[in-house]
């Protein structure tokens, strides 16, 4: 999936139209990466665009000691949590609160078992309120599928952080699904 050194050159020497294709075969992905951070479609927007500004910016920096995808997933990743830390600055989210999502999603299918879709945004309600390195490392392994090596370089963290982060992230997304669960059943 990483672009050819040929491309990466002709970027690093100012071609705007090779950055162009560069940002067209990434975006979709950068997105995907951004959202699930922020799970918010317009601050997702607004990451990738000023992650991309920073990858045009910092282009010259990458020496291919790393994957370009790892490169730049980093810099989408660090603005996604600046972005995600002002977020929570200005309005915290709990994971307490993460009920009132479960009855929204349930009263959206009145009584109909809940899709895989509708799934997705429960489990991403409730990482919301995991600490931030959980929340970080479970997005990138669970939800976008990046190997362990990967979440290490781009998070900084080592093998041993990625995996007690990654444990703790589920015990607590599988505990708080169990008990909503159970909830649910008790209601019925």
């Amino acid at each position: 999936m990483s672009p050819g050194e040929d491309i990466i050159r002709k970027i690093q020497s100012g071609d705007q139209l090779a950055f162009k294709v560069l940002v067209e075969e990434y975006q979709q992905y950068a997105y995907s990466l951004a959202f699930r951070i922020l799970c918010q479609e317009d601050e997702a927007k607004d990451a990738v665009q000023e992650g991309f500004i920073k990858i045009w910016q910092k282009i010259k920096s990458f020496n291919g000691k790393s994957k370009f995808s790892t490169w730049m997933y980093k810099i989408i990743t660090n603005t996604a949590i600046d972005r995600l830390r002002a977020i929570k600055r200005n309005n915290l989210v709990s994971i307490d609160a993460v009920p009132e999502v479960y009855e929204k999603i349930l009263s959206q299918e009145s009584g109909v078992q809940m899709e895989n879709e509708e799934m997705g945004q429960l489990i991403r309600a409730i990482s919301e309120g995991l600490p931030e390195k959980q929340h970080l490392v479970f997005i990138m392994r669970d939800l976008q599928g990046m190997d362990s090596t990967e979440v290490q370089e781009i998070l900084g963290l080592t093998e041993a952080a990625v995996k007690s982060n990654l444990y703790h992230a589920r015990q607590a997304v599988k505990e708080k699904l169990t008990r909503l669960i159970q909830y649910e059943r008790r209601e019925a």
